[in-house]
């Protein structure tokens, strides 16, 4: 870049000088021109001589007239070269000259300018380009002093520059490092006016607070998982054994004790396929079957799966009458309603109470899933679709699970591309809610020889392929 603008420079003040020295010339002659039939003409021409700093000829039939030598840069009168050139010019038809020359007498170059007047009378200007030779000699010093400061100027300005990035660039690979480690206190400092820096130390701090709220969760999730399975296996082999050893002469406590391990059992089996599903969902490598449902008679079977807590003084509140069809995968909105039910009885209050509702808007039905509990905060609302949260933990009943129930919720919702939400008010209860669009309103029942089942498998890469079957 540097040699670019010295040649640029160069070449540029040179051209410049020489169309400049000429244009300067040219006004001398005409200048002259005007003036050659007046009175003490000579005082005028040594003036313009002196003024505009050019020597000055002139000839008329091949006599010197006039000759100014005032100038400290004029040619010798005797300048063989000149003689040649004002010679040829006049043995010419050429009304113009314009070329340089060696001066002899100062050994140096100057530029000449003749016009021939109309009375056989020839003008020649004449000035040095000495001064352009100087400054261009200048100009290659000063570029070399110059090129070295700038250089070492820029040396020390990017040196400094350079660590005031790179300092807090190492710093954050340090943290980062750490990080990597699983080090639990992370902080990633950065003090710098670099604004991209910054905002980088913020989001990475902002990752490192994640990774450890995730690290707790999963933590969490292995202890809750660890105890779930170990409750039920305990149960089961201390009632097998028991089984095993004792001679049931009464058949209901043997019958009671049957049931519990089928229970034990089942719970068991529960926790395995909800923690498989997530697995396939998160994976996905599910796949859905979509076809007409009725709604209200998935919630009443599965409030009918519920009706044993009823012993314990549940009430579930659901008056719907109406039938609304939907289109979804049937198995998987059984799984949607009987987990956020679940759900509602795990955190309701002490009245036990949970309502299940119908909203529609626009032929958009939205499915209520209201608690009468100690709700949940705004902070907490963003995280309890997340597998491994609990709401509360210290609100714990026997039926609490491993914490996977509502992110099945959120997968298969998100899976269906329906709208979903939490409205709720601390100390006034939770209402979970999905909504869906109403395919047929007034069919209380699809016909299953007419039924079209459409399935949707999502590949690895979240891609759907669908396929219909009659």
């Amino acid at each position: 870049m540097l040699g670019f603008l010295y040649f640029f420079q160069i070449v540029f003040f040179n051209s410049y000088y020489k169309i400049s020295q000429t244009n300067n010339l040219e006004q001398t002659v005409e200048s002259i021109e005007r003036n050659i039939k007046k009175e003490n003409s000579e005082v005028l021409f040594n003036e313009l001589s002196l003024d505009n700093e050019v020597c000055i000829q002139i000839i008329s039939k091949e006599k010197l007239v006039f000759y100014s030598d005032n100038y400290k840069h004029c040619a010798d009168k005797s300048n063989k070269v000149l003689s040649v050139i004002t010679n040829n010019f006049m043995n010419s038809d050429k009304k113009y000259l314009k070329l340089e020359f060696i001066n002899n007498r100062y050994n140096n170059k100057s530029l000449v300018y003749g016009k021939k007047l109309d009375n056989d009378t020839y003008v020649f200007a004449n000035s040095s380009l000495e001064p352009m030779d100087k400054s261009i000699s200048l100009l290659k010093g000063q570029f070399v002093y110059v090129t070295f400061i700038i250089l070492f100027l820029s040396f020390i300005i990017s040196y400094y520059f350079s660590r005031r990035i790179a300092d807090p660039i190492l710093k954050i690979n340090s943290s980062a490092k750490k990080l990597a480690d699983k080090s639990s206190e992370v902080k990633f400092t950065c003090e710098t006016e670099v604004l991209e820096l910054k905002e980088l130390a913020n989001t990475l701090n902002d990752t490192a607070k994640e990774l450890s709220k995730t690290e707790e969760l999963r933590k969490e999730f292995l202890a809750n998982v660890s105890h779930d399975l170990k409750t039920p296996l305990t149960m089961i082999e201390a009632y097998a054994a028991s089984a095993r050893d004792l001679n049931y002469n009464n058949k209901k406590k043997r019958e009671r004790d049957l049931n519990i391990i089928i229970d034990e059992a089942e719970r068991l089996n529960m926790l395995v396929n909800d923690i498989l599903l997530l697995s396939r969902m998160e994976n996905n490598k599910t796949e859905l079957k979509l076809e007409k449902i009725n709604i209200k008679d998935e919630i009443k079977t599965i409030l009918e799966r519920f009706a044993i807590y009823k012993n314990d003084g549940y009430t579930f509140e659901f008056n719907e009458t109406k039938d609304y069809i939907i289109f979804a995968d049937r198995k998987s909105m059984e799984r949607v309603i009987y987990n956020l039910v679940n759900n509602a009885i795990n955190y309701t209050g002490d009245d036990k109470k949970v309502k299940i509702n119908f909203e529609v808007n626009d032929n958009i039905l939205r499915i209520n899933i209201i608690d009468t509990g100690n709700g949940i905060s705004d902070e907490d609302k963003k995280l309890v679709w997340n597998k491994y949260f609990r709401i509360n933990k210290r609100h714990r009943r026997t039926t609490v699970g491993t914490g996977l129930g509502l992110s099945i919720v959120k997968e298969i919702l998100e899976d269906h591309k329906f709208n979903y939400g939490i409205d709720s008010k601390i100390n006034k209860g939770t209402c979970f809610y999905f909504e869906c669009q109403i395919v047929d309103a007034n069919k209380k029942k699809t016909n299953d020889s007419t039924r079209k089942i459409k399935t949707i498998t999502k590949t690895k890469k979240g891609n759907e392929k669908r396929k219909e079957n009659e």
